[in-house]
């Protein structure tokens, strides 16, 4: 089989959650005898074409200097060069990640005959802060996008699934619901950081409230002393979120990171006592199994997939949204209670290895392009 994968971008030039996932993907289906090319965004400085573990990259359209920020016309001529490669090369499956590769991935796939399947991670339904960047144009095209006839769906969680047949009328019947993963093999073979903090992982960006559990974490300072925080992502919060840290006289107890290998991300992950996601929309969670695969126990806002990653009171907390009182109370206790701590972290990784590994993940997908496939040459 022979796959063509559209994003935005690519790992390791950028390591969102829905271009971690594709990059697992990928390389499994590389090592299991099947051909796979990515189309992304040209990057300042990278390559236009890469191999990275048998995967050809091929990056189009215009050159972007600072990932993930772009212009209108940078979408659009990222968008002219996606039809073009489809109309000239041969595939058997094309998956296009939202948003800006579904339109040009679908109408050429419409034009060569070529299976189209929609990656959908998230909808952003009735929040308005989904959208970074022209989010009044974005939200008018996301109400076009969700309802175009792709030949197949796949979203990682029965929460996205939910919003798509609900708020925007899709059929369940074309909706394959396939998690995201964990890589146990590199996890296991990272060494943890040392030191006495708590972690977030995630772009810094309005609807994540990085800056609750900045507060949380001011307030709990006098009880936890030597206690840390360490915020990893980049995003347009950043700036702000320094501030409160200044102004709250903590810089000397939280750090900000961003540009880190996946590894170095893990192993800061994986030396944690606690990872906080006080996030009001997430369509998966990725984060939350990473941490669960390092046996880090987690406290996190109840909101979209996060409810299918964490058992309440099992491998870590659910808090209602902005309920900063009940968040801080969550982490206090897993941070005062080592026998507690320590049996949400071991419940957490046999959760992740019964439902959030890549191998199994990878069988279910090639089966879902395989149904989707025979479909189309039926029909």
């Amino acid at each position: 089989m022979r796959v063509l994968i559209v994003s935005d971008f690519f790992v390791p030039h950028y390591n969102g959650g829905g271009e971690r996932r594709y990059f697992e993907i990928a390389r499994r289906l590389v090592s299991r005898g099947h051909e796979v090319d990515v189309l992304s965004m040209k990057i300042q400085g990278v390559p236009h074409h890469e191999e990275i573990e048998g995967i050809h990259v091929y990056h189009v359209g215009p050159e972007i200097r600072s990932p993930p920020v772009r212009t209108p016309l940078d979408f659009m001529r990222f968008m002219m060069a996606v039809f073009l490669w489809i109309c000239r090369n041969d595939y058997d499956i094309i998956d296009a990640q939202t948003y800006s590769p579904l339109i040009p991935s679908l109408l050429a796939a419409r034009l060569r005959g070529i299976p189209m399947v929609a990656t959908i991670h998230d909808v952003s339904s009735s929040h308005g802060d989904q959208w970074l960047q022209s989010s009044g144009l974005a939200s008018v095209l996301e109400r076009v996008l969700m309802r175009l006839p792709y030949d197949g769906v796949v979203t990682v969680s029965r929460s996205t699934a939910s919003a798509l047949i609900e708020v925007y009328g899709r059929s369940p019947e074309g909706i394959h619901i396939i998690p995201n993963g964990v890589d146990l093999e590199l996890i296991d073979s990272t060494l943890p950081a040392t030191g006495d903090y708590i972690i977030f992982v995630g772009r810094l960006a309005p609807h994540k409230h990085v800056d609750h559990l900045i507060e949380v974490f001011r307030s709990l300072s006098s009880d936890f002393p030597g206690l840390k925080l360490e915020i990893i992502g980049d995003g347009v919060e950043r700036t702000r979120l320094k501030g409160m840290v200044d102004e709250y006289g903590i810089g000397a107890r939280v750090s900000f990171h961003h540009s880190l290998s996946y590894r170095e991300v893990i192993s800061l992950i994986k030396g944690a006592k606690v990872l906080v996601l006080p996030s009001t929309r997430e369509g998966f969670g990725m984060v939350l199994a990473e941490a669960n695969a390092c046996s880090v126990p987690v406290v996190a806002y109840r909101s979209g997939g996060v409810v299918e990653v964490i058992n309440d009171g099992e491998n870590g907390f659910l808090v209602e949204p902005c309920d900063r009182d009940s968040l801080k109370e969550k982490i206090n206790l897993i941070l005062s209670n080592s026998k507690l701590r320590y049996n949400m972290g071991y419940k957490g990784r046999k959760i992740v290895e019964e439902k959030f590994v890549w191998d199994k993940i990878v069988n279910t997908l090639k089966n879902t392009y395989r149904v989707i496939l025979c479909q189309k040459r039926t029909s």
